[in-house]
């Protein structure tokens, strides 16, 4: 999921996840993380602890491992709000990103929202849903933005982390315009480049879409994939997950390998993550909701976790 339309897209497959992968035979098929060390482990069996306040978007990256660590609701490239000049965005309850129809309270207002419209609530896991937007929400959104739905992001920003496995299991819902995804961008807030891990548009429930977003050999370049599972992904939890290396950056569903790139020359430093649920406008590669989808819709993440690989921890710290 990219800050921004990509003007290129290279190399779209669509492959069953049981098909061979010749590209990268010497690799193996399944993922493993047998030696590597665990530097995130959220099972989100309680809520989150929730950054509070305004985000210093030039905060210095901080590793995963660290004691502070907490999760953030919400993007970090956030527009002003309206009546906003600066400083404290406790005042407005929602804000919107800058590409999709949804906006996301940040942390400090979960609670205010309330239960019934929170899109982030923890039951058997971290959910995020996705509705239309209150109109008293909607009217402190700037009118430049769109205004139409409300759903729910959660980072990890400034906590990054540079190469290692990063892997999330979740239910994703199904439905003309939703579109679940699970990604990597850097710290220092350059784009490109990012890694989408996992991204599903809702009227496509069985295919999964991996991406590296890059500027070599051209600037906003986009290397996709799409793997058919043949398997309703709204109808159970799946694993997601990215094997980012300094030479090869490979995807598995499931555990297995489904997609693999060389690592581009602009993908050595700290990337954070990012989990969210966003609704599609018609012009977007989602597009919109139609009369048969259903709201609220959630995406139910039981896990997001990442591991270092010891032979990839010497060559982050160059």
């Amino acid at each position: 999921m990219s800050l921004k339309p990509a003007v290129l897209i290279l190399g779209a497959l669509c492959l069953s996840v049981g098909a061979a992968h010749a590209q990268n035979a010497d690799k193996a098929t399944r993922l493993s993380v047998a030696g590597a060390t665990m530097t995130l482990n959220a099972t989100f069996s309680a809520p989150v602890r929730w950054r509070r306040g305004a985000i210093d978007t030039n905060a210095r990256p901080k590793p995963l491992t660290d004691p502070s660590f907490s999760w953030k609701a919400g993007y970090i490239w956030d527009h002003p709000m309206r009546g906003e000049t600066g400083g404290d965005r406790d005042a407005f309850p929602a804000w919107t990103s800058n590409v999709t129809a949804e906006a996301s309270p940040n942390g400090d207002l979960i609670a205010r929202l309330g239960p019934q419209r929170s899109p982030i609530s923890f039951a058997g896991g971290l959910r995020l849903t996705a509705r239309p937007m209150p109109p008293d929400l909607a009217a402190t959104v700037s009118d430049s933005d769109p205004r139409d739905y409300i759903s729910g992001t959660i980072t990890s920003f400034p906590y990054a982390q540079t190469y290692g496995v990063f892997a999330m299991s979740a239910k994703v819902p199904r439905g003309a315009g939703l579109w679940p995804a699970f990604w990597l961008i850097p710290a220092d807030n350059s784009w490109p480049p990012e890694i989408d891990v996992m991204e599903v548009v809702g009227r496509e429930p069985s295919t999964v879409y991996t991406t590296v977003h890059t500027n070599v050999p051209n600037r906003e370049t986009s290397i996709g994939h799409g793997t058919v599972t043949h398997l309703d992904l709204s109808a159970a939890y799946h694993e997601y997950a990215v094997d980012w290396g300094p030479e090869r950056i490979d995807w598995y569903f499931d555990g297995k390998l489904i997609f693999s790139r060389p690592t581009p020359p602009d993908l050595h430093k700290p990337c954070y993550i990012i989990a969210n649920l966003s609704v599609g406008k018609p012009d977007s590669w989602d597009g919109a909701p139609d009369a048969a989808t259903e709201f609220p819709a959630t995406m139910q993440i039981a896990y997001i976790r990442a591991w270092q690989r010891p032979e990839y921890a010497g060559a982050a710290l160059k």
